[in-house]
Order: C-alpha cells, then structure tokens, then sequence
C-alpha cells in the first residue's frame, strides 16, 4: 500500500489525532472510508464498462467483415451476370448466328442450282 507500513500508519494515526481532535476523527474516518468505498465502486464500473465496449468492437467487426463478405458476394454475382453479357460476347454471338444463316442461304442456293 504505497510503502506505508504499521508503523508509518500510527504516526499518521497520532498527528491525525492531535490536528483533527478526539471529537472529530471518528466522522472523519466514516467520511473517508465512504470516499474510498465510492472510489472503489467508480473504479470498477469504468472497468466494467470499458470491457463491454471492446467486446461490442469485437462483435461490431465481425458484423462488419459479415457485411464485407455479402458485399462482396453480391458484387461477385453482379460482374458476372455483367460479364457474360459483354459486348464482344454479344458481337460473336451474333456472328456465328450470321455465319450459320449464310451457311444455310448457301445450302439452300446450291441445291436449288444442282
């Protein structure tokens, strides 16, 4: 207790007595120890509370890596609905739909002439 030992404590004990008088030291001492009891009890609410709010930061990021991982699904999910519609797959979807009418105009136009 901060180096005070027995004896420390009585000479403290004794100068009390003389400066503060018989009459008054007993309120003294009730007075202090509610000062102490209340100290404790603050003290522990503050460490309460600062426990609950580092497990709140460990739940509030593992809901914000659960958010991320949606986010990312859905965005995986739109690019590749956007993926198999690009341009150039449309372009050579209809090319070889062109090349396969050509192949068949042909068809027909050879039989036709043989």
């Amino acid at each position: 207790m901060l180096g005070i030992g027995m004896p420390e404590l009585i000479v403290i004990a004794v100068i009390a007595l003389i400066v503060i008088g018989p009459e008054k030291l007993p309120g003294l001492a009730k007075t202090l120890g509610r000062m102490f009891g209340e100290l404790k009890k603050a003290t522990s609410e503050f460490k309460e509370t600062m426990e609950v709010e580092s497990k709140m930061a460990d739940v509030k990021k593992a809901f914000d890596g659960i958010n991320e991982k949606e986010i990312i699904d859905k965005a995986e999910t739109v690019n590749e609905t956007e993926e198999l519609e690009t341009p150039s797959e449309a372009l050579d979807a209809a090319a070889d739909g062109n090349s396969n009418e050509k192949n068949d105009a042909d068809k027909e136009v050879s039989k036709g002439t043989a």
